[in-house]
């Protein structure tokens, strides 16, 4: 994908999330029972940095855990359900391909649900490098990101192959989708990671894998959840 384009692509997809952030953010009104446990990780003291944080709902675990918690989202609609709703929390509009801290500012990296609204490789690697930036040596990412490769997804998918086949100047990428947001079924970019594609895009970009896992949600859908290491000397 062209840097121009995904630059727009992802701009239509902020503003969807700007335009439906009061409902999106009623229905995120508590994190989610079946990843808290990746909270887990956190000791007292440590700088948590949640890159997409949306409303601000992992800030109550962070904070009983005795981290000392910052969120960003490129969304001001979202960032302000966040201040309302967590008014002692620390939220900052921010680009999560450049973000606004210095080199090593954080103890432990969280990311729920955010990279595959990433478009094109190039924007999605300077995600995963920018987390490793602000990262200490040795700190963790805990990155999650939804599994599309399921029966409810996959005629979107196939559709998407057909029309990248026989239309070769389509703008996206072969594992790339438009999902609706919200009763006005707004568009929201995603791409749908598999996850040997997101461990290699980590191992490139200055982490050791760890751990990857899929997490069924309650309501049938699952996350892709990858526990990451980041090494002592960024790979280039």
């Amino acid at each position: 994908m062209k840097t121009e384009e995904a630059q727009k692509i992802a701009g239509e997809t902020r503003r969807s999330y700007d335009e439906a952030a009061a409902e999106f953010s009623a229905s995120r009104a508590r994190f989610w029972d079946e990843l808290a446990y990746l909270g887990e990780h956190i000791n007292t003291g440590d700088r948590v940095l949640d890159i997409g944080c949306g409303n601000g709902r992992f800030f109550p675990l962070v904070e009983k855990s005795g981290g000392k918690y910052t969120g960003i989202d490129y969304s001001e609609g979202l960032i302000g359900e966040a201040r309302r709703l967590h008014p002692e929390g620390d939220f900052i509009e921010a680009d999560a391909t450049a973000l606004p801290f210095k080199d090593d500012a954080f103890d432990i990296v969280y990311s729920f649900a955010t990279i595959h609204h990433i478009p094109g490789d190039e924007m999605r690697t300077q995600f995963v490098a920018e987390a490793a930036r602000v990262l200490r040596s040795g700190g963790l990412l805990v990155l999650t990101t939804w599994n599309l490769w399921t029966p409810r997804h996959i005629g979107v998918l196939l559709a998407n192959f057909a029309k990248n086949i026989l239309w070769w100047r389509s703008p996206s990428d072969l594992q790339d989708v438009v999902l609706a947001l919200g009763k006005s079924r707004l568009p929201r970019y995603i791409h749908a990671f598999t996850k040997g594609e997101l461990t290699a895009l980590l191992a490139k970009n200055g982490f050791t894998v760890l751990s990857v896992d899929t997490i069924p949600r309650p309501s049938g859908e699952k996350n892709i959840v990858v526990l990451a290491k980041r090494t002592s000397k960024m790979v280039q």
